[in-house]
């Protein structure tokens, strides 16, 4: 028979490593605090289904503080996604979550399905260099990124599909966006450091070159 130590130990194991699996990820964390911040629930699974964010882990606790600007602009960033699905599909998610018809989750649901639904149509993938970030508000990364998708957002490509991908490396001199033949996949390397003049009309201008708005 197993003594009464032997089974508090046994106990209290499976309670940690349940807890240990019901973690939320700081993607998932993110997610939340987006959806919290935008008070609408598809804000969270822009982030959650299309956006990548491979950034070292001391620098998840800086995007998720609210005393920072970084939450904000990620925020932000889910709007001119929405924005631009919008251009692409026609569907309005924040107008369709919000309308007066149906019931809230009834909407929800909807809205959730279109936004599964677009993932092979649009996905945007930042990695920054290093093992550290700020996330202030003037960091040069939160800036390529807003950039790049308010740009996507006012000139959709015409083959209806971004995958964007934006590199952010200390060693890169000048921002280079190169665009491929069918006009859906777009690769941003930059520097992280050193701000280059000039380099947000380079990524509205490569976007313009394929925009159906030319």
């Amino acid at each position: 028979m197993r003594s009464r130590a032997a089974l508090v130990t046994a106990i209290t194991a499976g309670l940690v490593s349940s807890s240990l699996s019901a973690h939320a990820s700081p993607k998932e964390d993110l997610a939340f605090a987006v959806e919290g911040y935008n008070h609408d629930k598809h804000s969270g699974w822009i982030i959650e289904r299309l956006v990548t964010l491979n950034v070292a882990d001391k620098c998840w606790p800086k995007l998720l503080d609210k005393g920072q600007r970084g939450l904000g602009l990620i925020a932000s960033d889910a709007r001119s996604i929405e924005h631009y699905a919008k251009a692409v599909t026609g569907d309005d998610w924040a107008g369709i979550e919000g309308q007066s018809a149906n019931t809230r989750e009834a909407n929800q649901a909807l809205v959730d399905k279109m936004v599964d639904d677009f993932k092979p149509k649009f996905h945007v993938t930042l990695t920054l260099e290093g093992d550290d970030c700020s996330a202030t508000g003037n960091d040069l990364w939160l800036k390529y990124l807003g950039s790049a998708l308010g740009s996507l957002a006012k000139y959709p490509p015409k083959s209806g599909t971004a995958k964007l991908t934006i590199d952010v490396k200390a060693k890169v001199k000048d921002l280079t966006i190169a665009v491929d033949k069918a006009g859906t996949s777009f690769a941003i390397t930059a520097p992280r450091d050193v701000e280059r003049p000039g380099w947000s009309d380079t990524i509205e201008k490569a976007l313009l070159r394929v925009s159906s708005k030319r």
